[in-house]
């Protein structure tokens, strides 16, 4: 996993820098602190889904983004039944089906 988690953070510190963000007020915008975003963005550390979802939100991307291929797309074998089910149940959608399931989700954590 920590090829995984440094991956993400390439792509979290790539759009924070795209969009002309420093560390530190995406970090305020995020409610985590700096430090945690640094070995976020370094792949130092793993972060929560809902962490991941306000930082994709505070950059203006989503989690398809964020997370896209980084899994191995035949060998989903290495997660949970639980998480396979989900995964054959969203393959066939299509993008304005996934993003509607996004917004949702994200609705719903944040409550």
């Amino acid at each position: 996993m920590d090829n995984i988690d440094k991956l993400i953070g390439k792509r979290i510190s790539e759009a924070r820098v795209s969009r002309g963000f420093t560390q530190e007020e995406l970090a305020e915008r995020c409610c985590i602190s700096i430090s945690a975003l640094s070995r976020i963005e370094t792949g130092r550390n793993s972060t929560s889904i809902k962490t991941l979802m306000s930082i994709g939100d505070s950059l203006g991307v989503g989690l398809d983004y964020i997370l896209y291929d980084l899994f191995p797309s035949q060998d989903i074998s290495i997660l949970s039944p639980e998480m396979q089910e989900i995964l054959f149940l969203l393959k066939p959608l299509a993008k304005h089906d996934l993003s509607f399931i996004q917004k949702f989700l994200e609705l719903y954590l944040s409550k």
